[in-house]
């Protein structure tokens, strides 16, 4: 062991160091002890608040990032990080807020751009959200979750084609990237493009078996080729995962009932309802209702990046 593993590695140091191999409570500490010596250092009020955003304590991460931004009004990173803790908070303007003032101190900065972008899609401002993601991939073109950000704003554009290219683009850097082949399948499904949309699935579900929309996106896409039996299979695979979830039932329902399996279709209606009670999701009491008393003729009784650190 030589003369400077010997020496004492600053609080501040561990505090990286711990946070970087996911002991976010541990350098919680370390931080803490690290500003107990030394109340101003700003870098320490910024990873402070990191490691509290990554514990879930938003409204405490947001009290750090503030003390950093009163000693240093320029902390790109703070402004940044702050801004993802406003929007874990559901506060999306003042996120977008946070996330300006990060791009008036470095307009290159293409986290923020990344970030900004999914503010604004939050926003249900899927054009502007565009507008940001494309400026986050221009100056990252490996920008991976930018790339199906920007695939999801598409969609919710209409723009499905487009969509598909972006997560493409994702995919060809990143082959394994899970939430990309499922965002895929779902703007397959919306064009039509039943079979594709399976293989899509399929691949999210090789890459993460466990992943209730692809498999939901599947069972739609079965049901909609007239594979109905299938199509059951699928959702009663959801059922497993999320047996909470009530359009899962629904769609089962459907499907049982195309196949004449009328007692339990009723079933899955019921069970619909039962989490309609819970005020879980959609479909409406109203299209569950109806589809059971189609069958029965009788009125019966719904992604960024982690905080960086300096």
């Amino acid at each position: 062991m030589g003369i400077f593993d010997l020496l004492k590695k600053s609080d501040f140091n561990k505090g990286v160091e711990l946070f970087e191999s996911g002991y976010f409570a541990e350098a919680l500490e370390a931080y803490d002890r690290s500003l107990a010596r030394r109340p101003r250092h700003v870098d320490a009020w910024n990873n402070r608040g990191a490691a509290l955003s990554s514990l879930g304590m938003y409204q405490e991460a947001i009290v750090s990032y503030d003390r950093a931004l009163a000693l240093d009004p320029g902390h790109l990173l703070a402004w940044n990080n702050r801004g993802n803790a406003l929007e874990s908070l559901g506060r999306y303007d003042e996120a977008l807020a946070s996330y300006d003032r990060a791009l008036a101190i470095n307009p290159r900065h293409a986290d923020s751009w990344n970030n900004r972008g999914y503010a604004l899609i939050s926003l249900g401002r899927h054009e502007d959200a565009i507008e940001s993601l494309d400026r986050a991939v221009a100056l990252d073109e490996r920008f991976t979750l930018a790339y199906v950000n920007r695939g999801f704003a598409l969609d919710a554009c209409g723009r499905h084609e487009e969509a598909i290219v972006s997560y493409d683009r994702a995919l060809s850097i990143e082959p394994r990237y899970v939430d990309a082949w499922s965002l895929r399948a779902s703007s397959l499904f919306s064009l039509g493009r039943y079979e594709d949309t399976i293989d899509s699935c399929d691949r999210a579900i090789a890459i993460y078996h466990n992943f209730c929309h692809p498999w939901y996106i599947r069972g739609c896409s079965l049901d909609a080729l007239g594979q109905h039996e299938d199509a059951v299979a699928a959702w009663e695979t959801v059922i497993g995962f999320h047996p909470e979830t009530r359009f899962h039932w629904y769609y089962r329902g459907l499907a049982l009932a195309r196949l004449c399996r009328n007692r339990e279709a009723i079933e899955a209606f019921e069970e619909a309802r039962a989490m309609l009670r819970l005020r879980i999701l959609d479909p409406s009491d109203e299209e569950i209702q109806k589809a059971k008393v189609n069958i029965t003729g009788e009125d019966g009784a719904s992604h960024r990046r982690k905080a960086p650190i300096r």
